[in-house]
């Protein structure tokens, strides 16, 4: 779980995460990455932390964006699945259970956003990011940056390798790279809340810089992929 300036909800996300999921696998994990936030999320991920079993906090020495939390975040896991979720709670924690039931079908399973309740310009966006998917790799994934996926390790470690450590975000490469490398990818339909506090860190001109660089970091992958022959 990225964390960034999320002092309004982050209680909230994250002991409805855990009596959910941590408290119902025994010897889970919750690993939640703190990006450098300046408001009290330090401080409530610090008492949290005291509190809950199973619990770690990372923190990187400066502020490097979400892909990069994401990442060192995955880099730094220890268990055989890896479940990713954001913070924000525009996600209902349950819906991990629609995710779970599907491993005997799956290596990477994504929980896409249905009825998606997101400003106008982050829903065109997701458009463009299928279009892009479709232009450069010729798969059709409705979600593929949705922040709630669950992925069996020795896939995601696998696809990792491929992806830049630098990418803007990695959640689209993921998707893209396991398919490409024949990976079993599946999507389910997850509820999808309005975010209701804090303030989307990524907004205005900054939003179409941000779209530049992911379809970049896509023609990327895709040219670094291009050595391989993609799995059937």
């Amino acid at each position: 779980m990225p964390v960034y300036n999320e002092e309004e909800i982050l209680e909230k996300t994250v002991r409805e995460h855990h009596s959910e999921i941590i408290e119902a696998i025994p010897g889970s994990e919750f690993i939640i990455v703190d990006d450098c936030s300046t408001d009290e999320s330090p401080r409530i991920l610090e008492n949290l932390e005291k509190e809950l079993s199973g619990i770690k906090v990372l923190r990187p020495e400066k502020n490097g964006g979400h892909g990069k939390a994401l990442r060192l975040g995955f880099e730094n896991t220890s268990h055989d699945l890896i479940f990713h979720t954001d913070s924000d709670y525009q996600n209902n924690p349950k819906d991990f259970w629609k995710l779970h039931c599907q491993l005997q079908n799956a290596d990477l399973i994504i929980g896409y956003r249905s009825s998606r309740h997101d400003p106008l310009h982050r829903l065109v966006i997701t458009r463009l990011v299928r279009v892009v998917n479709m232009l450069s790799f010729g798969y059709y994934i409705k979600d593929a940056n949705s922040p709630f996926k669950l992925v069996r390790k020795t896939c995601l470690m696998d696809c990792l390798r491929s992806i830049s450590a630098q990418a803007f975000a990695p959640s689209i490469l993921l998707a893209l790279t396991a398919k490409w490398k024949g990976y079993r990818v599946m999507e389910i339909p997850v509820e999808h809340y309005p975010r209701k506090t804090g303030k989307v860190s990524i907004a205005n001109w900054r939003i179409i810089r941000a779209c530049l660089i992911t379809f970049s970091d896509t023609i990327k992958l895709r040219q670094t992929l291009g050595n391989s022959k993609p799995k059937k």
